[in-house]
């Protein structure tokens, strides 16, 4: 009997030791911002279309750990997007988040304190990582104007900067795994 709870208890263990060993640490940022570039497309959305996960699957940023400035690799790319008149910088945000093996991770809100961002990032985690976004940018979300939606499922390679593209909005993004001496 002694023999039987001993395997079972070291049964458990290796499972618990499986389970938090296909986990890996990603540094996320985003650096989004707002264009005014000559276009022809007609935007007539009104109300957010989001296509938001289910409430669990969905977190606040403020419940990952943020990235201190020293270690954030777009801060000159945000600072050049404020000096070019063309691009309107709105926001810059960097946080530390696990994703488990061959699973979605957990959606992070993103949104800015005036209301104009609002939406969702997360990673697809398999073979290939992917980069999922579903972001809205309103430039006046007070009163009933334009909603511009940016919503990409994209492949990706770490440690390189991708852009995502809208007529009236876009998404620098680098995504980078985080070593266990880290």
């Amino acid at each position: 009997m002694k023999i039987s709870k001993l395997l079972s208890l070291l049964l458990l263990s290796l499972c618990c030791i499986n389970v938090y060993a296909d986990e890996r640490l990603y540094k996320i940022e985003l650096v989004i911002f707002s264009q005014e570039m000559p276009n022809t497309e007609v935007f007539d959305q009104t109300e957010s279309r989001i296509a938001w996960p289910r409430q669990r699957y969905l977190v606040k940023r403020a419940e990952y750990e943020e990235v201190s400035p020293e270690d954030m690799n777009l801060d000159g790319s945000f600072a050049q997007l404020a000096r070019v008149q063309d691009y309107q910088a709105l926001m810059y945000v960097a946080w530390i988040q696990p994703v488990k093996e061959n699973r979605l991770s957990t959606a992070v809100q993103i949104s800015n304190t005036d209301g104009t961002i609002n939406g969702f990032f997360r990673l697809q985690r398999g073979h290939l990582v992917h980069m999922i976004a579903d972001i809205e940018y309103s430039p006046d979300p007070y009163a009933d104007s334009v909603i511009y939606r940016l919503n990409e499922k994209r492949r990706f390679k770490l440690n390189e900067t991708h852009y995502l593209d809208h007529p009236k909005f876009g998404i620098l993004a680098r995504v980078s795994p985080i070593s266990s001496s880290e």
